[in-house]
């Protein structure tokens, strides 16, 4: 893996010029050719709006708006929350840099700044920030793969039944046997089946949309519109899907994202039943519950259970339930770091003797009360 590191945009955040006079100093010396200074977090904030920084270097005591803050805000910037943020620092006190990760800071260095030390730490960042530009290409690509299968796969029955039917008036007109009311029934069928795949490509095209911002949605609404676009991989896996959705006001989340999650779940669990060769009783359970401060979804299968040694890093990048090939395991990191970054909410699965029991708790702190 060959990066261009002298290549990225740097930005420099400092409220003394001296300080941001000696780090590009230090950086250009180093080959860095393209670097951007800003005395302040406003100044900081102008600069990421016009210009396609790749890491920044964010004094923490500043006037104004500190380190801290600045970072905050940068995280909840939905265009360039994923860049970077190394803090510089004289504070190196517990306090201080708890308080700089929490507020979504990925690396510190502390002053006088090394330039080895810099150097090592901003290509440590710039590795793992093309390694998740990388998963999300491959998570993209096996979300489009999936949902043509799932299309198909839907388009499949009503397709076959026009196939049928027009079989069927073909023969009767070759007997001389079709009458005019065989026609029209004929027709009628074919049409609802075409109306069943138009509705199928408006379901698959909704899902498909990039949001850029969340919708205040019902939880329970969005948890029928995911079992609906699936029904057919249950039917036909003989799964039974049992509900307990209470009552709930809506919330606040990206609704399309939580769909692509709840289907790859449903979707692991298919494919746990089918791996662990379980023909009868095979059940998928979901409820839902909210309090004041969370809504909570829950999901249980009785699919075997997953591999106490997988268990444990389930949730990293490139660990699969699956033996094959074609287990990339991205499904799970990927529902991890969406319900974290854009939603502020968690996943959790644990299995035991045989269940398995993914359980999305989503924050109501945006809940909409009118």
């Amino acid at each position: 893996m060959k990066i261009d590191f002298h290549s990225k945009n740097i930005l420099i955040v400092d409220d003394l010029n001296t300080n941001i006079i000696f780090l590009k100093i230090l950086l250009t010396e180093e080959g860095y050719s393209s670097v951007y200074t800003a005395d302040s977090a406003k100044k900081a904030y102008s600069i990421l709006e016009t210009h396609n920084i790749e890491l920044i270097l964010l004094d923490i005591s500043m006037p104004d708006i500190d380190g801290i803050e600045a970072t905050k805000y940068i995280r909840n910037q939905e265009s360039y929350k994923h860049i970077p943020i190394m803090m510089v620092t004289a504070d190196t006190t517990s306090q201080t840099l708890e308080k700089s990760f929490d507020a979504g800071a990925n690396d510190y260095i502390t002053k006088p700044v090394n330039i080895a030390n810099l150097r090592i730490r901003a290509e440590s960042l710039f590795m793992s920030a093309y390694k998740d530009a990388i998963i999300q290409k491959q998570d993209r690509l096996l979300a489009v793969n999936d949902t043509v299968k799932m299309l198909a796969h839907q388009w499949r029955q009503p397709i076959a039944s026009i196939a049928a039917t027009t079989m069927s008036i073909s023969v009767k007109n070759e007997l001389e046997t079709l009458e005019s009311k065989d026609l029209n029934i004929a027709l009628s069928k074919i049409n609802d089946y075409l109306q069943n795949l138009s509705r199928s490509i408006d379901d698959f095209a909704q899902l498909s949309k990039i949001e850029t911002e969340s919708s205040c949605n019902d939880i329970n609404t969005t948890i029928k519109e995911s079992l609906a676009l699936i029904k057919d991989n249950f039917i036909v896996n003989n799964i039974v899907i049992k509900t307990n959705l209470t009552s709930s006001k809506p919330v606040v989340y990206f609704k399309n994202e939580l769909l692509k999650i709840l289907v790859s779940i449903y979707k692991n669990s298919i494919e746990a039943f089918q791996k662990n060769n379980i023909d009868n009783g095979k059940n998928l359970k979901i409820t839902t519950h909210q309090t004041d401060e969370i809504t909570k979804i829950t999901i249980t299968d009785n699919a075997g259970g997953i591999d106490a040694s997988v268990i444990e890093k389930i949730f990293d990048p490139y660990v699969s339930t699956k033996k094959e090939k074609n287990g990339v395991g991205l499904g799970l990191y990927n529902a991890v770091n969406i319900l974290r970054d854009y939603m502020n909410a968690s996943i959790h699965l644990e299995s035991d003797k045989g269940v398995t029991t993914v359980t999305i708790q989503i924050p109501n702190q945006e809940m909409i009360t009118s």
